[in-house]
């Protein structure tokens, strides 16, 4: 059997008288603040987006450059140890060098204190500390405050005493001063 549809015609007349939509101002207003909001909340978050990239590439580049003044810093430490242990050298050269001035200066004011009148011999000097201990022989005892007289006049050292006189028959007599030195700086023992 064969169906016909009579009730299309009038199905097309109702869609005909079909609303249409009217929008009211409040819900155009709602819509443009949301829009509004959106694009705020959009703008933010790719402003905030974007300062997160640059500050994460910046902290990227300042542990790059932290890593290489750690690198520097170690090597300048070794640079700066390696300084101080050549200043320590030259420092102890250069103190060697003051001391071999000290036992110099010592024996040319002995040599230039001895007197030439009569025989006499220094047999040894020892120093300890600022004190200075010379032993010698000399035929004539006379001498002996010649040299004594000598030494003082020098004005290296600050007293000059005599510690021994023997006098020996038939043979030159033997001496012992004792002095101090008037430098700061001794010759080292």
């Amino acid at each position: 059997m064969i169906k016909v549809n009579l009730l299309r015609d009038q199905a097309a007349k109702t869609r005909k008288t079909a609303v249409k939509p009217t929008a009211s101002p409040m819900g155009l207003l709602a819509v443009a603040v949301l829009a509004a909001v959106a694009l705020g909340a959009g703008g933010t978050w790719y402003y905030l987006n974007s300062q997160i990239v640059r500050l994460t590439g910046a902290r990227d580049r300042l542990r790059v450059e932290e890593a290489r003044l750690k690198e520097l810093r170690k090597q300048i430490e070794q640079f700066e140890k390696m300084k101080q242990e050549k200043q320590s050298r030259v420092d102890i050269i250069e103190q060697l060098r003051a001391n071999q001035k000290g036992p110099v200066t010592l024996l040319s004011q002995v040599i230039r204190s001895i007197p030439t009148s009569a025989a006499f011999w220094l047999t040894s000097m020892e120093q300890k500390g600022e004190q200075i201990r010379i032993m010698g022989f000399t035929v004539r005892g006379e001498t002996i405050p010649d040299f004594m007289s000598n030494l003082a006049a020098t004005g290296y050292f600050k007293t000059v005493d005599l510690e021994l006189y023997e006098d020996q028959e038939k043979e030159a007599a033997k001496f012992t001063l004792l002095c101090v030195s008037e430098q700061r700086k001794a010759i080292p023992e």
